[in-house]
């Protein structure tokens, strides 16, 4: 009876163990599961963004510009400058030969009041300004007036300026003529303002100012040039060799002719 007895108590005690060991296995399980649970509960922690580096364009230093150096335009070399009696002459033979046939026949229909058929001469008086101041500054560089003084116009490079210079420079009678035109139609009582007759106006008046204007700016300029002066680089009146321009040419022989008359006479140069 009591080995049977210890032996039933020693079958109870295993079943107890066994049972001891199953519950232990039972709460680790669960504790595991548990474990994972409140693991995938749990957010995963984003990982911080790097913080942006701002970049920092790197400003490049502008190298400053080097100015051009101002070059000043000089008197060509191998030239003599012109006196003033034979700058005056030149002047007064080309406003003669341009402007004087003109004045003529505004003065004649001014005083006929306009019944005087003098077609002719107007033709004759536009076709000799052109033929002066175009045909033959292209032909030969120079104007009648500077065949007969023997003078040309020259640049700093020592060539003849281009034939539009020619025209430019004979502009103050043009720009007298147009002050006059808009004075008399200022003070004219027939006169009807309409826009056309302003704009007419307006340029007569625009191109008068032309003298003063060119006045002013050579009184500014630190080498005393005009407005043509200026705009054509740099131009001056010198003197002209025998037969530049023109050689066998018999209008050019008598011209040079006339050069020699108004040297023998003296009227070329200054008077002390």
């Amino acid at each position: 009876m009591g080995l049977l007895e210890k032996a039933g108590n020693a079958q109870k005690d295993d079943g107890k163990a066994a049972k001891t060991v199953k519950a232990e296995e039972e709460a680790t399980k669960f504790n595991e599961t548990v474990a994972k649970a409140t693991k995938k509960e749990e957010p995963a922690s984003k990982p911080k963004k790097a913080a942006k580096v701002k970049k920092t364009k790197t400003k490049k230093a502008k190298t400053p510009r080097a100015r051009k150096e101002r070059v000043v335009k000089e008197f060509p070399e191998g030239f003599d400058q012109v006196n003033k009696a034979r700058a005056w002459f030149r002047t007064i033979v080309d406003l003669a030969v341009n402007f004087s046939l003109f004045s003529f026949y505004l003065l004649t229909n001014i005083v006929a009041g306009g019944a005087s058929d003098l077609t002719y001469v107007l033709i004759i008086s536009l076709i000799l300004p052109i033929f002066n101041l175009i045909f033959m500054p292209y032909k030969t560089g120079r104007t009648v007036g500077q065949w007969i003084t023997t003078t040309r116009y020259v640049n700093s490079r020592g060539k003849n300026p281009p034939f539009l210079y020619h025209l430019l420079k004979s502009s103050p009678v043009i720009s007298y003529l147009s002050g006059a035109g808009a004075f008399l139609v200022l003070i004219s009582a027939s006169t009807e303002w309409t826009n056309g007759m302003i704009g007419v106006v307006v340029t007569l008046v625009i191109l008068f100012l032309l003298v003063p204007g060119n006045w002013l700016f050579k009184k500014l300029h630190h080498q005393s040039f005009g407005i043509w002066e200026f705009l054509f680089g740099g131009v001056w009146n010198a003197r002209a060799q025998k037969g530049e321009g023109g050689t066998g040419n018999k209008l050019f022989q008598r011209l040079e002719s006339l050069s020699d008359y108004t040297e023998s006479k003296g009227w070329l140069e200054d008077k002390e």
